[in-house]
């Protein structure tokens, strides 16, 4: 004689224990979305990026005979600039401190990853440092939140030439 295991199973707990799967299954989905949705939001972003300094480069080609390579070469070396080579190199300035500014709020806001924000903001910093574009640096900063300007020390007068 063969034992026999009473198998009670209802329709109900069956369509209870599909819909738990089909739940789950579900979550896992839109998941998996979310994360190919960031990638490709940080892909848009950092497109945008190299627009944005591309079309920085060409405005210095367009704007001057020298290159912005040559013009930052001289601010980092501390060298004198031509009026012309002071105005791009202080425009230069202004526009990196906005596209910070736009990019501390992208990286609050998850956007950019730890070590694009590094290279940012050690790119800031640098910028920070140079003596010919101090005041440009300055200026811009104090319309900034206080944490993002707080992130930036401007070199002091006194350290300039």
């Amino acid at each position: 004689m063969s034992p026999k295991i009473p198998v009670a199973i209802s329709f109900t707990g069956v369509a209870n224990f599909l819909g738990v799967v089909g739940i789950i299954g579900s979550l896992v989905f839109v998941a998996l979305e979310l994360r190919q949705s960031q990638k490709i939001a940080l892909a848009a972003q950092q497109q945008a990026r190299t627009e944005v300094f591309t079309n920085v480069v060409n405005s210095v080609n367009q704007a001057s005979s020298a290159s912005l390579y040559e013009i930052l070469s001289k601010v980092t070396a501390n060298e004198a600039l031509t009026a012309q080579e002071k105005k791009i190199a202080e425009n230069y300035a202004f526009q990196l401190v906005w596209i910070f500014e736009n990019d501390f709020i992208q990286y609050k806001a998850g956007l950019i990853d730890e070590d694009v924000w590094s290279a940012k903001l050690v790119s800031m910093r640098t910028l920070a440092e140079l003596c010919l574009l101090r005041d440009s640096v300055e200026y811009l900063l104090q319309f900034m939140t206080p944490e993002m300007s707080n992130l930036i020390d401007i070199k002091p007068r006194s350290e300039c030439n």
